[in-house]
Parts: C-alpha cells; structure tokens; sequence
C-alpha cells in the first residue's frame, strides 16, 4: 500500500536518461513516468540529462541538470569520402567504418564525459543512493558504469530495447563482436537489468544466467477523454516515426486504393518523411492522406483521441519474423480502447493486442488481404455508427504510470536493503 508522501523516508537516485522533455522522442516518456511518480514511493529522483539548444527551463526543471555533448561533426567528412571511394571501386559502400569506429558504442558517446562530471556534480551537492540508467542510446550505460565505479553505489540499467542481442539490427560481424563485448562488459558491474518485455527478459536470462534481471512495461500516463466522435470520415491516425518507411503502411495503403468510394483518411502524426506522401501517390490515394508534423505529447495524444481507428506496424511485412519489441505507442493506443489494425510480426507486441483488445485486428502473417478485410469491417462498422470504444479494466489496472513506477520503485527496495513500503 502507497503511504503519504510525508511518512516516505527520502532516499535519492540518479536518473542518467539521454532522453528527456522536452525533447520530443519516445525515450522521453518512460524516464517521465518514472521521475514523475517515484516521489509517491519515497524517493526523490535527480535527473542528469543531454544539454540541447532547444530546451527551456521551466519550474519543473529544478532537480533536472543538463550536461553538454562533444559532437564529432568531422567524423562525417572521412566517412562521406571513403564511401564514396569504395562506391567507385565496385564495393558495399555501407560498411559506415569510421562512424562505427569512431562513434563507438553510438553517436552519443560525446555526453559520455559531461554526464558523468555533471553526475559527480550533483553527488557531491545533493547526494543519492543509487545510480539509474535507461537506454538507448548504450554510451549512457558507460556514463553509468563509470559512476559505479567512482562511487561504489549500486547500478540499475534500464534497456528499453536489446543492444547487443537486438536482433532486427543488421550490422557487420566485426560491430557485432564489439556490441557483445561493450555490452558484456557494462553487465558485469550492473546490479540489476531491467527490460520492457518477456521476450527481452528471456533473451538476457539466456545470456546472462547470474543477472538479476525483470520486466517493467511501459504504459501509459494519461486517461482519455474520448469525445463521442461524428468524423464525416472514418480517420486512421498513425502516431510516431516509421522511421524512413520501415514501418511501411504499404498494405493499409494497398487495402484503402481498393476502397477508393469510401471516405477515409489516413492520418500520420508526428512524421514527415516525404515517403509517406510519395506512397500514396503511388497507390493513387494522395488526397486521403494527411501528414500532421512533430507535436508535443498531449497535442499527439488529442489527435489520437479524435480518430476512429489507429494503425500500428512494425518490421516490414517482406522481412518479418519473432519479435521480442513493443511499439511504445501500443500502451497509448490500448489505452483508449479504439480498435487497432496492428500489422505486426508474431511476437510481444501481437500478443499485448490479442491480451488486452477485443475489438483490434492483430494481422502478423504477409497475406495483404487480411489487411483489407480489416479495414472493409472496420468501414463497415463505422457507417453503422457501431465502431465503438472498448477499454479493457484489466489493461488500465496493469500498466498506468503509478503502478509500473511501483515496480521500480520495488526493484530499488530489494537493492537498497528495505522491506517494501
């Protein structure tokens, strides 16, 4: 049972998080969540972040401290040119030798310095217990490593994706070899690894048979208020990146060229790749095609909230198989309970849809008909006036923002020696 926040004993942890608001990026909303509820389960969270040009400083900065990052702009000349170079000669230009060599273990390595002064800093000002770190990107976890090392304090890592055993990543074996070796090495002073998913868990369990290791999801952080929509559409949004079409809408877009009567749009919120918008003229459906730019969160979330159905893919459908990853956006969209035409490969994130919505078309196999016949039903339904909202009590119990943050806060207790609060 949560206490009053006066009977808390305050105990204090770093946060060492690359990402953070107000930055707009899906890494900023798990480190959020947690800094934002941790003081409900006694503990003060102390926030060492990137230092970027764009942030602004608001009253709710005040246990947030930026650090600065060396860039290694000329790094990209010698790269661009050898490219070029090898490209003439007749070979594989996208070997990417001294990005990868040099930018080792990610283009971030440049905070690596500033995070752990910035963090040695704020130790010696304001103390803490316990170092937490979230990635990606990896080089925070060698910020985070450093630290341990310097203050002998207990380290907790938090992958939000697999780094070394992500699988979906197709880079060469000699970068392979050194991923394995960085990670390997990071987990050997690491007190206790968390993953967002079972599949993620597993996969570390295997390889690291001693590891403390658990799964906090993400989730969600806001209840809707879902209007009672009269769309003179039926709206498809899709929130997020698809990341230079790698999670191609080639099938939707395929299924609504065949329903071209139909009033439909597709919605994307957040990305402006021009592809998007190249693709739909290939499939002739440029003028049911919207493309709405980077919003901050809540601004997102109302256009979610105003759609008739959501779309979620991941892996293209042509190079598809298990995957222990799951769209953060899922949480979000299940929150609402709309249905959700989920183009998915099998894995963690189709059986989340299959868990928690009745309502949602799980759809992981490559025949593209499937994808069609969903949207017919959905179309169907939304003429009828019958596509209803359908939120699971089960789903909002599990995976709101304060119960996911309770287990984290529980993954502390066990390492700071404290029975459960």
């Amino acid at each position: 049972m949560v206490k009053s926040l006066d009977q808390l004993p305050k105990k204090k942890v770093l946060m060492l998080s690359y990402h953070y608001p107000p930055a707009i990026a899906s890494g900023c909303m798990r480190i959020k969540r947690f800094v934002d509820n941790l003081p409900f389960y006694g503990y003060e969270p102390l926030v060492v972040t990137v230092k970027s040009k764009d942030n602004v400083i608001t009253a709710d900065d005040s246990n947030v401290f930026r650090a600065s990052q060396f860039t290694f702009d000329a790094v990209a000349l010698p790269d661009v040119l050898v490219r070029k170079l090898w490209d003439k000669c007749g070979f594989d230009s996208n070997f990417r030798l001294f990005e990868r060599l040099l930018l080792f273990p990610d283009n971030a390595v440049g905070f690596v310095p500033s995070a752990v002064s910035k963090s040695l800093e704020v130790y010696k000002n304001h103390g803490y217990d316990l170092i937490y770190v979230t990635c990606k990107p990896f080089s925070t976890a060698l910020a985070g490593v450093l630290l341990k090392k310097k203050l002998k304090l207990p380290l907790v890592l938090d992958f939000r994706d697999p780094y070394a055993l992500d699988y979906h990543e197709k880079v060469p074996s000699y970068y392979s070899v050194m991923r394995k070796y960085m990670e390997k090495l990071v987990l050997k002073y690491t007190d206790y690894l968390i993953t967002n998913t079972k599949g993620g868990e597993q996969l570390y369990k295997d390889r690291y048979k001693e590891l403390n290791i658990s799964v906090i999801n993400n989730g969600f952080d806001f209840r809707s208020n879902c209007p009672e929509l009269k769309n003179d559409k039926m709206i498809i949004s899709h929130a997020g990146h698809l990341y230079g079409m790698k999670r191609d809408p080639d099938r939707l877009f395929a299924a609504m060229a065949k329903m071209q009567g139909c009033k439909i749009l597709f919605r994307s919120i957040g990305d402006t790749y021009k592809g998007i918008m190249q693709k739909a003229k290939f499939f002739g459906i440029e003028d049911k095609v919207e493309i709405i730019g980077n919003l901050p969160h809540e601004q997102a979330l109302a256009h979610i909230y105003q759609s008739d159905v959501l779309f979620l893919s991941q892996l293209p459908h042509v190079d598809r198989y298990f995957s222990v990853s799951i769209a953060n956006k899922s949480f979000e969209y299940l929150e609402t309970g709309k249905p959700v035409i989920a183009d998915l490969p099998e894995g963690d994130n189709a059986e989340l849809f299959r868990s928690y919505s009745s309502n949602s078309y799980v759809i992981t196999d490559k025949d593209p008909e499937k994808v069609y016949l969903a949207l017919r039903d959905l179309y169907g339904k939304w003429q009828s006036n019958s596509l209803k909202p359908k939120v699971n009590p089960e789903f909002i119990a599990k995976f709101n923002g304060r119960t996911l943050t309770g287990m984290l806060s529980d993954v502390f207790n066990s390492i700071l020696g404290k029975n459960a609060l």
